[in-house]
């Protein structure tokens, strides 16, 4: 299964598969076919695409992934917070 998801980001990666004339690189959006080969590496849990963002959402940990040039970068430290961390107990929120 790798093997397919690998041939995929070649593919994209050597086609410049999803970036029109004038498009700024680094926004290329992901290749439909790559999602269901992607999981998240910390939850191991299937992710959902945001094409407005162009990042691959982890609802369950609130965390996205950037998809750069039509890659996901799938390095947990890479990812962003989607939600605000709760208040620690016994804190008074305002």
């Amino acid at each position: 299964m790798l093997r397919g998801a690998t041939a995929v980001l070649r593919r994209a990666a050597s086609s410049g598969q999803g970036q029109e004339p004038g498009q700024v690189a680094g926004s290329a959006r992901l290749e439909p076919s790559l999602l269901r080969f992607l999981v998240c590496p910390l939850s191991k849990r299937p992710l959902r695409y945001d094409e407005a963002t162009n990042e691959l959402i982890n609802e369950e940990l609130g965390i996205a992934y950037p998809i750069i040039d039509g890659i996901p970068n799938m390095i947990p430290e890479a990812a962003r917070t989607t939600r605000k961390k709760p208040p620690v107990e016994g804190s008074k929120q305002p």
